[in-house]
């Protein structure tokens, strides 16, 4: 009887460590990352994507500085399935980006499927692998980690410590690259690698994020606006905390 009596003591004590262990983690576990992926419509709308899941933000170019009170638009997160995205047959996207040329395209591993905005549905014959020959010059044919399209005619791709400057016109990468993610090549970029993910907002502003923080860049500037980086919460990006 002694000897279970201790047992069930032991376990008790057991228990609550556990529970207050878990409770502390609790009022302090956030998610791995913000978001997966993120793309500017081009329609007022920004797009972004994290698991199966995907949120709309309603694009306001007048918010020249941090967007807060930028709320993400009713209705959402939703499932990311043939309803929402006809064709779409991926969930948990590595990266998205805006062509420019009415074409949005999605990647995922060593994959990409690329999308008809007008038409709102992804191209027949997609997937296609990540080659010479459907993406010229871009050294990473296992898959990348950001892009986003300067609007300048210019596409940046990122994967690791490293980015390529992609030519939208010609098709292919720029020479000289890939080159190092430093305060050199974006001035103020304090992350020199593991970016998740960059939107381009439409303000003159791009948007890095990594992991729960972002830093707002300045584009015109070419460097990093002071003071980042920020945390992603309720105040700085509504809708995008902990969803």
């Amino acid at each position: 009887m002694k000897n279970l009596k201790g047992s069930i003591i032991f376990i008790s004590v057991l228990f609550l460590s556990l529970t207050g262990v878990f409770a502390a983690h609790g009022e302090t576990y956030i998610p791995q990352k913000a978001i997966g992926a993120g793309a500017n419509w081009g329609n007022g709308k920004v797009y972004f994507f994290k698991g199966d899941q995907y949120m709309r933000h309603s694009a306001r170019p007048d918010l020249d500085e941090d967007l807060m009170g930028c709320r993400a638009d009713p209705g959402y997160p939703k499932a990311i399935d043939e309803t929402t995205w006809p064709g779409m047959i991926w969930k948990d996207i590595d990266a998205v980006v805006n062509m420019g040329n009415g074409k949005a395209c999605f990647f995922k591993g060593g994959q990409f499927i690329r999308y008809d905005i007008k038409a709102d549905r992804a191209d027949p014959g997609f997937p296609q692998a990540i080659d010479g020959r459907t993406w010229p010059g871009l050294p990473w044919t296992d898959g990348i980690d950001a892009a986003a399209n300067w609007g300048n005619g210019k596409i940046f791709f990122f994967k690791g410590g490293q980015y390529v400057r992609y030519d939208v016109e010609n098709n292919r990468a720029d020479s000289g690259y890939p080159k190092a993610i430093d305060n050199r090549t974006w001035p103020g970029m304090i992350w020199t690698s593991g970016i998740d993910d960059v939107v381009v907002w439409g303000n003159g502003k791009a948007y890095f994020f990594k992991e729960y923080e972002y830093i707002r860049y300045d584009i015109k500037e070419d460097r990093a606006d002071p003071g980042y980086p920020k945390p992603v919460s309720r105040q700085t990006w509504p809708g995008l905390a902990n969803w």
